[in-house]
């Protein structure tokens, strides 16, 4: 009996024994990791360099002695605010680019009105597609005389003044006309709401279309167009720009037309897939069946190819047909690609691109950017990439000239009630 207790006595000590090895075993390894995770993260902070650990200190300093309450996702937002390596790449939080995002694919949610001063008075520079400003009648050219919430109580002010006042309102009423004098004004009430956007416009000269919404564009027929020819307008690279143009083709083939004139003024750009797309309609002397629209080339000289997802041209032209592009100083980007890309395959020469004579040429940004997304979903955009035409032209800072063999027309760079700049493209084609 006295054995067997002196054997579990040593068998309790034993247990003991090695329960302490296990205790001290374990926490040795939590020493070891808590040491590897803290050298490492020091490692990690010397191997940022001097200006990476001074944003860090510099956020974590204004988190601890900031007399206000301020959390550091706040405050790495204001850092981030001011991001600028170049006039094109920016930071988003991921409400921000959920938000653009949106917008790009056409979801708005406003009067569909964009502004420009000049001086004290407010100049429309265009509506949007399929918006509320557009369906009353309201069109790019047109001076904001006065406005208000009613048709009674109406006020003057400069754009600052507008947007604060219309912040937050539903409707609002607008008087407007072509004569900064108002002898022409009228009012017109819009309200603001959610609507799809519309990129594209067809004209001719029985006509106008939209391929967004159910209403049709206020503007009629267009005066003085040839009578065999189109004339479609493509405001950006974004939301079903791609669609619409291809229901604009389909309907300038049923109509008949046999020229088209597209109008490129004051697009600058968007989505590189959305460009694809397009340029697929439109690539007349092309033998592939994705054919080449643009190359881009990277910070360590990595070539990418951008090709067209098919060859459409032959559905919707003509071997003898002619196709105008009308471009401007805003001209930009997806734009400029989309003239490379009908330059290099030979669907208009030179001598068919018709620029503004004051400026002679479209903005001339030839590089893309990429969107780069972290866990948390925040954006950082960046300029990622050289474009370059599929003939191998570059544009960049310097874009499409008139000294290149593109045609001057004289004309302001808003047009007015009487659009001067198609209206000379008119009278040189016929």
């Amino acid at each position: 009996m006295e054995k067997k207790q002196e054997r579990a006595s040593e068998t309790g000590a034993k247990q003991k024994k090695n329960f302490g090895k296990k205790i001290l075993a374990g926490a040795c390894i939590v020493l070891a990791a808590f040491f590897f995770f803290t050298a490492g993260w020091f490692c990690h902070i010397l191997s940022l360099g001097d200006n990476a650990r001074s944003l860090l200190w510099a956020v974590k300093t204004a988190e601890n002695h900031f007399y206000g309450n301020i959390t550091e996702d706040e405050l790495y937002n204001k850092f981030f605010d001011d991001f600028s390596l170049d006039p094109y790449s920016e930071y988003y939080t991921r409400e921000e680019y959920e938000s653009l995002y949106s917008q790009h694919a056409g979801n708005h949610a406003d009067f569909g009105l964009q502004f420009r001063a000049e001086g004290e008075a407010l100049r429309i520079v265009r509506t949007v597609g399929n918006s509320p400003a557009e369906r009353a009648g309201i069109s790019g050219g047109m001076y904001v005389l006065a406005y208000g919430k009613d048709g009674e109580n109406l006020k003057t002010g400069g754009l600052s003044d507008f947007r604060t006042f219309v912040s937050g309102l539903d409707s609002v009423v607008l008087r407007c006309g072509y004569d900064p004098e108002g002898t022409d004004a009228r009012l017109y009430e819009i309200e603001r709401e959610d609507y799809s956007a519309s990129a594209v416009l067809y004209r001719d000269g029985e006509g106008a279309l939209r391929f967004v919404g159910e209403g049709k564009p206020a503007l009629g027929a267009l005066a003085g167009i040839p009578a065999d020819t189109a004339y479609i307008r493509l405001d950006e690279f974004y939301g079903t720009a791609a669609s619409e143009m291809t229901a604009a083709l389909s309907a300038m083939k049923a109509r008949g037309k046999h020229a088209l004139i597209l109008d490129l003024r004051s697009n600058g750009g968007g989505y590189l897939s959305v460009f694809q797309e397009i340029a697929a309609l439109l690539l007349r002397n092309a033998e592939e069946r994705t054919p080449v629209v643009a190359y881009s080339r990277d910070n360590r000289g990595k070539e990418t190819v951008w090709r067209a997802p098919a060859n459409r041209f032959r559905e919707f032209f003509g071997e003898d047909c002619k196709i105008y592009i009308l471009a401007d100083e805003m001209t930009a980007s997806a734009s400029e690609c989309l003239i490379g890309a009908l330059v290099s395959y030979g669907t208009t020469p030179y001598e068919r691109i018709f620029l503004r004579a004051e400026t002679g040429k479209t903005y001339g940004k030839g590089i893309m950017q990429s969107a780069y997304t972290d866990s948390a979903g925040n954006v950082l955009k960046l300029t990622s990439a050289q474009m370059f035409w599929p003939n191998g032209t570059t544009i960049h800072g310097i874009g499409v000239r008139t000294e290149d063999g593109a045609a001057a027309v004289e004309a302001p760079d808003i047009p007015s009630e009487t659009d001067v700049f198609l209206q000379q493209v008119f009278a040189s084609i016929q």
